[in-house]
């Protein structure tokens, strides 16, 4: 909506109202411009637990300092009770100084025990949202996987695994035994090879004069010469 004045005539914003009608707006959208740059202001982030645990254990070592402060003076104004007056006096207000600040320290070591507490429930809240989040997008990565995936599916990959496996051994079992057989051959035609060789041998060494014996039972037997039969000797005359 546009202001009233606007919609005046020159003679009327001339007059002295609508000066003060123009002055009460400008300082209104003046103070609501503040307003809003006040809201829209960021805000300070709140403290996180293990911040307060470690102001407390400061505060907690600033009190402990103070105990002992509290009664090292009470010790010394007791030594003196004998010759200063006002000794005792001071004595018990050190002392009443001392038990202020004990209660103090207890206070804030409760506190300091509450938070802790907190902060390891806050721990194992975040340990357990984790893994709750993990387990569900297992979950849904099981889901999706198996979607893939059916019980037939699996079975006839099984199936045809075995079929392969069984004719993989059969090949196998073909090629030994072709392999067998040939090596059955070849045994027979070398040991007829090896015997012939042994004859070869046998018949050189005859030849160049030694004495060799057969190589194998099947070599013909070599042929020696025939011994005279002696001679009966001649009767004798009577």
């Amino acid at each position: 909506l546009k202001p009233f004045w606007l919609k005046l005539s020159s003679s009327a914003l001339a007059s002295p109202l609508a000066h003060l009608c123009f002055f009460i707006y400008s300082e209104r959208v003046v103070h609501m411009g503040g307003n809003q740059s006040a809201e829209e202001a960021p805000k300070a982030a709140a403290p996180t637990p293990q911040d307060s645990i470690a102001k407390l254990d400061t505060q907690i070592a600033n009190l402990e300092t103070k105990i002992e402060k509290s009664n090292n003076d009470a010790r010394m104004w007791m030594a003196q009770a004998s010759t200063n007056p006002s000794a005792k006096a001071r004595a018990m207000q050190c002392l009443k100084m001392k038990k202020q600040y004990e209660q103090h320290r207890d206070q804030l070591m409760n506190t300091q025990f509450n938070l802790e507490n907190m902060a390891f429930q806050q721990e194992q809240a975040e340990v357990i949202a984790t893994a709750v989040a993990a387990m569900a997008a297992g979950r849904d990565q099981m889901k999706a996987q198996q979607q893939t995936l059916n019980v037939e599916g699996v079975e006839k990959i099984t199936d045809d695994l075995q079929d392969l496996q069984a004719e993989m051994q059969d090949i196998q079992t073909a090629l030994a035994g072709s392999a067998l057989a040939g090596a059955a051959g070849d045994d027979a035609e070398l040991e007829a090879e090896f015997a012939k060789m042994q004859e070869e041998a046998a018949l050189e060494k005859l030849m160049s004069g030694g004495s060799a014996l057969p190589a194998s039972s099947t070599a013909a037997p070599v042929a020696l010469p025939a011994t005279a039969a002696p001679v009966a000797p001649a009767p004798m005359a009577a």
